[in-house]
């Protein structure tokens, strides 16, 4: 067996980190370039199953470098005693954390004020909101918003939900500042017999993330690409909006062994990026 000696150990050590930070500049340049100029990451739920470390490494399996994080993870608080080490494992990975989410706001200004300066010790642009339906709530998510200079965005979640139609979400911020806006969960818009597309463009300029998912109407979800979505009409839409937010790819099956199948969506996405 050859023996290195430290000098050799350290010319090894330094080579390995290069080759490090170069894998993550490939990954960061190509969540945008490979993808027509929108930012992809991936939501967290996807990798339920992994713990937090491990759903970074299948972040990165993906090539990507963007994640949106929920609370199976970690939780929204900045004062809990992990949420130092949380911050230095995403320094340490080389990862962007955009957006948080799903949360829950209600007319509770103080429990909001905290998810907001969670959002703010994380460096966050929008978090994907659940916001009761009640005058209070969205004038402190509101003025929150404007405080902070963080966008909230309100997420559809299908039939039987508070924010099922795209209407749900359009009337409910009216009055509101354009900050308080709409996570568009593709799946769920399909779920709701609603095409996505339609729905960004309904939206506008209060799109400020997306969950992008594909569904069946009155059926399953399936890889991005294989379900109801028209995927170059999606992208389109997007176009036409200059939009420059996070895009989370989400697949809900196969929690044990997604990548395969997400690795499939993101390559009929990429297609749908060239032609739109």
């Amino acid at each position: 067996m050859k023996t290195f000696g430290r000098r050799m150990f350290l010319k090894s050590s330094a080579a390995f980190g290069a080759a490090a930070l170069g894998t993550r500049a490939f990954a960061a340049k190509k969540d945008i370039e490979a993808y027509a100029g929108f930012r992809m990451g991936s939501q967290s739920y996807s990798f339920r199953n992994f713990p937090f470390e491990g759903a970074i490494e299948q972040l990165k399996a993906l090539g990507l470098s963007n994640m949106e994080f929920c609370s199976v993870h970690f939780k929204p608080d900045a004062a809990d005693p992990g949420f130092a080490k949380v911050k230095e494992t995403i320094a340490t990975a080389g990862i962007k954390v955009p957006v948080y989410g799903v949360e829950h706001f209600s007319a509770d200004d103080a429990a909001n004020r905290k998810k907001f300066e969670f959002a703010k010790a994380l460096g966050l642009e929008v978090i994907s909101a659940d916001i009761d339906k009640d005058a209070k709530a969205f004038a402190s998510v509101d003025a929150l918003c404007k405080e902070f200079n963080i966008k909230a965005g309100i997420h559809n979640h299908g039939p039987g939900a508070r924010y099922d139609k795209v209407t749900d979400t359009i009337d409910a911020v009216k009055g509101s500042s354009v900050l308080v806006g709409a996570c568009v969960d593709t799946g769920h818009s399909i779920r709701s017999g609603e095409k996505p597309h339609e729905v960004i463009a309904a939206l506008g300029e209060r799109v400020h993330s997306l969950h992008l998912k594909d569904w069946i109407h009155g059926a399953e979800e399936q890889v991005l690409g294989k379900g109801d979505m028209d995927l170059v009409a999606v992208a389109k839409a997007l176009k036409e909006l200059n939009f420059s937010g996070p895009i989370m790819l989400e697949y809900e099956n196969h929690p044990d062994n997604p990548v395969p199948h997400m690795i499939k969506g993101l390559e009929n996405w990429q297609k749908a990026c060239d032609k739109a």
